[in-house]
């Protein structure tokens, strides 16, 4: 089964053109060292200023590139008038027809310019242009790619009955809407950061989706009674999933090209909320077969089932980190929802979270950030956070209810 929805934002329809909206002008680069090991456990933050010059443009790019470094904790702004920077961007900006951006990043150190670029983009991506100078900068100071580019999706209610799924940049801004039948919190980014897997109510019926962001269509992975609801995918393209098909919630794995599901548990308890492992050699999943609800880690063949945690009576909604270390989760502590983190072993547990109730933690594709929803304010929304715990900030506006944020792969 095919559907081809109608497009709710214009903007949607060029959203694959808009990954790469910044045609490259020219470019120089002289070889550069590291200079941020963001793998070392004390890392200094660098001091860095930037300045711009041309119209009202050349001031949003500049906030947007500084917004972008900030947040990682890597860097530190220093005035341009004042001693102390080790580096400096210099961005000069015109934006008669389109946007073209020169800029260069100086070692001030060692006295010399360590690459120079331009980039040129319809005025409508003008953030897209900060962003992409945010990740050649990032990439160049740590040998890292950046998340800048990145998208999260999230549900927001339309209505108390309608869930509609959405779509926006990592710091919250072009957001726009994907699908607005019938979605549940069951979502997530197929690793081919092209697909996204949902499951949704509709007709009476719990069904598993693909959406096809290039080709704006949606092909029906699983339908059958009771309640479906989508995992995430495997690096070889096998989708998780919990199905009460039997009567009890179990875990299942099927592929996307329609083949028959495979039953990986089958316990008196609920199994729900799987989740492969980056490398796709286990899965994550949460079960009350011990009595109240925990987090559970078993081998992909549904094998090797042990119990990752033992703190608290009510353990859910885990996430995988990128590089399969850590898994972030929902723990219930004095009566609210927090955000924990734990290693693969089941040591290092710790809460990052304290306010409100806090839920869905989603890791970004460098494992730098959590994104998550909260009711902190008095509305739930969407939040991001530096693994630790750091600059908690709000994402989605005030006036809409947002849950559930999956934040997308690396864009290929």
């Amino acid at each position: 089964m095919k559907m081809k929805f109608k497009i709710q934002n214009s903007k949607f329809k060029k959203f694959f053109p808009l990954l790469v909206a910044c045609h490259l002008l020219l470019v120089t680069v002289s070889n550069a060292k590291v200079y941020i090991d963001i793998t070392s456990p004390a890392v200094r933050k660098l001091p860095i200023s930037i300045t711009s010059e041309g119209p009202s443009a050349a001031k949003e790019i500049e906030g947007i590139i500084r917004n972008d470094l900030e947040s990682t904790g890597l860097f530190s702004f220093v005035s341009p008038d004042v001693p102390g920077a080790e580096m400096t961007v210099q961005l000069k900006v015109d934006a008669v027809e389109e946007i073209k951006a020169l800029w260069s990043l100086n070692d001030l150190i060692e006295n010399r310019e360590i690459i120079m670029k331009q980039y040129s983009a319809p005025p409508k991506n003008i953030r897209t242009i900060a962003h992409q100078i945010s990740n050649d900068i990032y990439k160049i100071v740590t040998e890292k790619e950046g998340v800048f580019r990145t998208k999260i999706t999230y549900l927001s209610y339309a209505s108390p009955d309608n869930k509609e799924l959405h779509l926006t940049d990592w710091d919250g801004h072009n957001g726009i809407k994907v699908i607005p039948l019938g979605l549940t919190s069951s979502h997530s980014w197929h690793h081919d950061s092209r697909f996204l897997i949902y499951s949704s109510e509709r007709y009476r019926g719990w069904k598993i989706y693909l959406f096809d962001l290039g080709e704006f269509r949606e092909k029906l992975l699983f339908s059958s009674k009771g309640l479906n609801l989508a995992g995430n995918a495997s690096p070889s393209g096998d989708v998780t999933f919990s199905s009460s098909q039997d009567g009890n919630s179990e875990i299942y794995v099927m592929d996307t090209s329609g083949g028959k599901p495979r039953k990986l548990t089958a316990s008196f308890g609920i199994d729900v909320s799987p989740s492969f492992s980056p490398d796709g050699m286990n899965i994550a999943f949460v079960s009350d077969r011990g009595g109240t609800p925990q987090i559970y880690l078993m081998d992909s063949n549904g094998r090797g089932i042990r119990r990752l945690t033992f703190e608290g009576s009510y353990n859910t909604s885990p996430a995988w980190s990128p590089d399969g270390k850590w898994l972030a989760y929902v723990g219930q502590r004095s009566g609210k929802n927090q955000i924990f983190v734990i290693q693969f072993d089941g040591t290092g547990q710790r809460q990052i979270t304290f306010s409100g109730n806090n839920e869905g933690p989603s890791f970004s594709p460098d494992g730098l950030f959590l994104a998550f929803d909260s009711d902190r304010d008095g509305s739930r929304g969407i939040y991001i956070m530096r693994v630790n715990g750091e600059d908690q900030r709000r994402i989605t506006p005030k006036n809409i209810k947002a849950m559930s944020p999956k934040w997308s792969p690396f864009f290929k």
